[in-house]
């Protein structure tokens, strides 16, 4: 099971790594990439076999405590990066303050190991309580709450340490398993809407760059999955504009306030081009109050009915 977990860790860190090369450097990014770096290292080092291996040349126990230092100084900077009452002077002051009492704890902790878990459960109100402000039902919403549930557990190991007792290495894989989760929650819910809306408008997209080619794009092999979406959105726009003949022609006719009616009416011009009449380009134009993937989604789905 700790193998497994390790290797779970490491999947996420490898993904905020992949996300932090491709997307310009800021500190909320390079901070989970150091959190899940050091959550990776402290899950692993909770694997037997490498514990046994490491113990001649180090106190694995110590090193875990350092590396749950990481854990909770770069959550705390991520923390106060997202705290709207600090100007960026402040911010980057407050930053500095967490990473130099980790630093201290760090080097106190190898004398004296409980000062590690003390750290983390200073860290763990301010974490707490900012992460439940922002907690909604977006992915990033749903990613904070998971993220305040998985550091739960340290401050609990924590609490267990400060009072005298061992650390338990099953709350801290199931922290680490949740922790990990969260810092890959928009990626991957982002990597499955795009699957879901590249499944839903493949039929459409398939017709109409069969009938306007000129309208694709350059092939980009080996394109991520969110971005091949948006091309095929973007696409099926062009070819739809092309097909109400660029705008050049009016039917005089009003489209509807509602957007199902207007994608129906929008599907069957591009279903049979020739028995409907031509309509002018306001009716392909995004409806107020839908997203873009969502009106071409609409069309696509009155287009296989």
């Amino acid at each position: 099971m700790d193998w497994l977990a390790a290797l779970l860790v490491w999947i996420a860190v490898g993904a905020r790594i992949g996300r932090a090369v491709v997307r310009s450097a800021s500190t909320v990014r390079v901070s989970i990439v150091l959190a899940v770096g050091f959550l990776a290292l402290a899950q692993t080092l909770l694997v037997d076999d490498v514990a046994r291996l490491l113990e001649p040349y180090v106190d694995v126990p110590i090193v875990i405590g350092l590396c749950w230092i990481g854990v909770a100084a770069a959550s705390a900077a991520i923390t106060l990066t997202t705290r709207p009452t600090l100007d960026a002077v402040q911010r980057r002051r407050a930053i500095a303050a967490v990473v130099c009492t980790g630093v201290a704890a760090g080097i106190a902790s190898v004398a004296f190991p409980t000062v590690a878990w003390t750290f983390v459960l200073l860290t763990l109100p301010l974490i707490i309580v900012t992460g439940v402000g922002m907690v909604d039902r977006t992915p990033l919403g749903r990613a904070v709450a998971l993220f305040c549930i998985g550091f739960c557990a340290p401050g609990f190991v924590a609490v267990s340490v400060v009072f005298g007792s061992t650390p338990r290495h099953s709350i801290l894989t199931a922290g680490a398993l949740l922790m990990a989760a969260a810092a890959v929650w928009v990626l991957a819910t982002s990597w499955v809407r795009a699957r879901i809306l590249l499944w839903r408008i493949n039929n459409l997209h398939r017709t109409l760059t069969r009938r306007f080619p000129e309208v694709l794009g350059e092939k980009r092999s080996g394109a991520p999955t969110v971005l091949r979406a948006s091309d095929h959105v973007s696409e099926i726009m062009d070819a739809l504009y092309l097909q109400v003949g660029a705008g050049q022609f009016d039917d005089g006719v009003a489209a509807p306030a509602d957007s199902g009616a207007r994608a129906g009416r929008v599907a069957q011009t591009v279903r049979d081009p020739l028995s409907d009449p031509i309509m002018g380009g306001h009716w392909i134009a995004v409806p107020s109050g839908v997203s873009l993937a969502r009106w071409v989604t609409m069309i696509a789905f009155e287009f296989g009915r």
